[in-house]
């Protein structure tokens, strides 16, 4: 039955078992696992001014058949996950002008509006299956097939390395869609919500070596 397993997984044509964002360039021969809130707009625009041909944009929650691409230079950005939590509940909550976009019964979305309350809120949904904006980083990424994980903290050096592997001219960075803040996100957490954070996106925690 292993030997059977082996040889079906080997097929060129079958896909993935789990489904992910990604962009796809077949001239440039890469695949990035698009997480969100990690810098996507700013590297989706850098490779757009590049002039970089993207044969897959913005593909949402697909399989897709990781053999064909076992050559392909795959790659992914990560973010501190308490650092990730801030940034989307104040772009997507605090700060935006939907006030419901996890689009939440009333009564609950008003709850949202306090950190305290989102991250009550994160703790009751499937972390692995819910809206990409809050979903854990390790279900956004292939982890057997990834070639490189970057950083959110060391963005700028990790953008480079990427475009310099994929042999694409230097271009100067522009970031997009950048909620600005003034204050540490360590400024948002009591131990409580610190504590909380830390059980609900473990795996990220672990596989990424993150602390707070």
């Amino acid at each position: 039955m292993q030997l059977l397993y082996r040889g079906f997984s080997k097929m060129p044509l079958i896909p993935t078992s789990a489904r992910y964002n990604i962009t796809l360039s077949h001239s440039q021969k890469f695949v990035w696992y698009r997480v969100a809130k990690v810098g996507t707009r700013t590297i989706f625009n850098h490779l757009k001014d590049s002039g970089v041909p993207l044969d897959v944009e913005h593909a949402s929650w697909l399989h897709y058949p990781v053999k064909s691409f076992e050559d392909y230079f795959k790659f992914a950005f990560v973010r501190n996950p308490w650092d990730r939590v801030v940034s989307c509940w104040r772009n997507k909550v605090s700060k935006s002008a939907n006030k419901n976009f996890f689009q939440l019964p009333e009564s609950k979305a008003k709850t949202l509006q306090t950190f305290e309350g989102f991250v009550d809120f994160l703790s009751t949904v499937d972390i692995k299956n819910c809206d990409r904006h809050i979903r854990a980083q390790s279900a956004l990424i292939d982890l057997n097939s990834v070639d490189y994980i970057g950083r959110m903290e060391t963005f700028n050096d990790d953008v480079d390395y990427v475009f310099k592997k994929l042999k694409l001219p230097e271009k100067e960075m522009v970031s997009r869609n950048v909620t600005s803040s003034e204050t540490s996100y360590k400024q948002y957490y009591s131990d409580d919500l610190a504590s909380k954070v830390a059980k609900i996106y473990r795996k990220d925690i672990q596989v990424f070596g993150y602390e707070f």
